[in-house]
């Protein structure tokens, strides 16, 4: 009988071996897994902190719109103005740049830490925010600036389908992207002496093509600050956006227009406020009436100017150059309030009312310097650098006007002998300004609103978009001598103010 015999020490060393075994694919396992935590923790922590830091420049860019132009006297009346980007070199590092584009183009750069008091802003892979501005909310080139001023930016996602932005009231405001590390096709400068890498030359296309990406859906590196009037897409990093032929890792945030006006709220809403743009519609009717004792003086007839036509022969609403008067009563005694008055100098042919230059603004004449209004400030519409002058610049398309008959630069006479417009009496002229937007109110605008509007058409042409009390359905007045309605604070909150037959300005009441 064969008895199979091994001994006892070769099991034990068989045994150890196993268990050496078992440690050794334990420790790879546990090494791989951790390692692999560590990796995704690593990004997730880098993530976080790059959030961290947009979410920090996107609340200095707001406290800026809140504040700077309260705090700087050369800002005051531009309400929620924001920093231009900064992309030259001539400035320093994190410092806006004096002008931006052109007046209605996007602007995007490095992202002005240094003009907002913060410090350098950079995500967490050291490369510095970029920051693209809409327009109408930069500081230079100037286009108006209220509530009905849209952002020029959209959210796309990875099929280029729009995520926010789809009506203009949801499009971005402000873009701040994080560039995150450098991707294949992207070459960036490092210049020790700059802190943010390189200007490229002052080439903002050269600049933004070497931080921000294409997914091979949407490029956004192709904002081109010389094209006005185009909406730019932008889209954020997404799950596998990393990987393939068109990389992508550019992280976002947006400053929604719901966002800023409700931050902006309390300063065009507050009595301050409202003080401040009846003091510039009673100065506005003062300075009509200034024009009209000014051509009575020498040509013999008081003579207030044509309005501009509603909706500004189809030129732009943000332009104050737009608002021109009409040459003739064609479109009526009642429209928006006029900036350029050269054809009703010609029409009245006084010489003195060309001054300075036949196309300033009217109130840009002297006889408008000093305007002495109900609540004692005395306004000074001619300096462009004015707080009222400002106010007027950025809400000049809440402005309208309605004159009488009389009163119009082809008038042989005055005294309402020809027919008058009727409030309470007889009067020669209404200034009326309109405030925000009310119940069914809709204030969408050409090139870039209208085929996003809900009707598809320029709402900014229709006086009921504006103001109330049944005295829209005068506009556009072809006569000059329609029965307007005072303010009923209950259903309007439009501002008036009636120019009488002497030349005197009140409240219409």
């Amino acid at each position: 009988m064969n008895i199979n015999y091994q001994p006892k020490g070769k099991k034990k060393q068989q045994g150890l071996a196993l268990l050496v075994m078992v440690v050794v694919i334990f420790i790879a396992v546990s090494s791989y897994y951790f390692s692999t935590i560590s990796i995704v923790k690593i990004k997730v922590d880098k993530a976080e902190s790059t959030q961290a830091v947009l979410k920090h420049a996107k609340q200095a860019l707001l406290d800026y719109a809140l504040i700077k132009w309260q705090s700087d006297g050369s800002h005051a009346g531009r309400i929620g103005k924001l920093p231009c980007p900064d992309y030259n070199s001539n400035n320093p590092d994190g410092e806006q740049d004096g002008s931006c584009g052109t007046a209605y183009s996007n602007a995007i750069g490095y992202f002005p830490w240094r003009t907002l008091g913060i410090d350098i802003t950079k995500d967490s892979s050291g490369n510095c925010l970029l920051y693209g501005v809409s327009p109408a909310y930069k500081n230079s080139p100037f286009a108006g600036l209220n509530p009905d001023s849209y952002g020029q930016f959209r959210v796309v996602d990875s099929a280029g389908a729009t995520v926010q932005g789809t009506l203009p009231e949801d499009r971005p405001v402000v873009v701040i992207i994080a560039p995150e590390t450098t991707l294949q096709g992207q070459t960036r400068e490092n210049d020790a002496a700059i802190t943010c890498g390189s200007y490229y030359g002052n080439d903002i296309a050269t600049l933004i093509a070497a931080y921000l990406d294409d997914d091979g859906s949407t490029n956004n590196a192709a904002i081109d600050p010389s094209v006005n009037n185009v909406i730019e897409d932008f889209i954020a990093v997404y799950a596998g956006s990393e990987d393939g032929n068109n990389p992508l890792n550019d992280r976002l945030i947006t400053i929604s227009h719901q966002e800023f006006w409700e931050v902006i709220k309390a300063s065009i809403t507050g009595t301050m406020f409202n003080n401040k743009m009846r003091n510039l519609a009673e100065a506005m009717a003062m300075c009509l009436a200034e024009y009209a004792k000014d051509n009575d003086n020498t040509v013999g007839k008081k003579s207030l100017p044509w309005p501009a036509a509603m909706n500004l022969n189809g030129n732009e609403y943000r332009n104050n150059y737009s608002y021109d008067d009409n040459a003739n009563d064609t479109n009526g005694h009642a429209g928006r309030l006029p900036y350029q008055v050269l054809n009703s100098n010609l029409t009245i042919g006084n010489s003195l009312t060309q001054s300075p230059t036949p196309y300033a603004g009217f109130f840009e004449y002297g006889f408008c310097s000093s305007l002495l209004v109900s609540d004692g400030t005395t306004i000074n519409l001619t300096d462009k650098n004015g707080e009222y002058w400002n106010l007027w610049s950025n809400w000049k398309e809440y402005f309208f006007y309605a004159l009488s008959k009389s009163y119009n630069p082809d008038n042989t006479g005055s005294d309402c002998t020809a027919g008058c417009i009727q409030l309470n009496g007889d009067k020669a002229g209404i200034v009326f300004f309109s405030g925000e937007k009310q119940g069914a109110q809709q204030r969408y605008a050409p090139p870039l609103d209208g085929t996003m509007a809900i009707d598809g058409v320029d709402d900014k042409d229709d006086i009921a978009n504006y103001i109330e009390n049944n005295n829209d359905v005068n506009f556009p007045d072809a006569n000059g001598d329609k029965n307007y309605s005072p303010v009923d604070v209950l259903t309007s909150n439009d501002i008036m103010f009636c120019i009488n037959s002497d030349m005197s300005v009140a409240e219409c009441l």
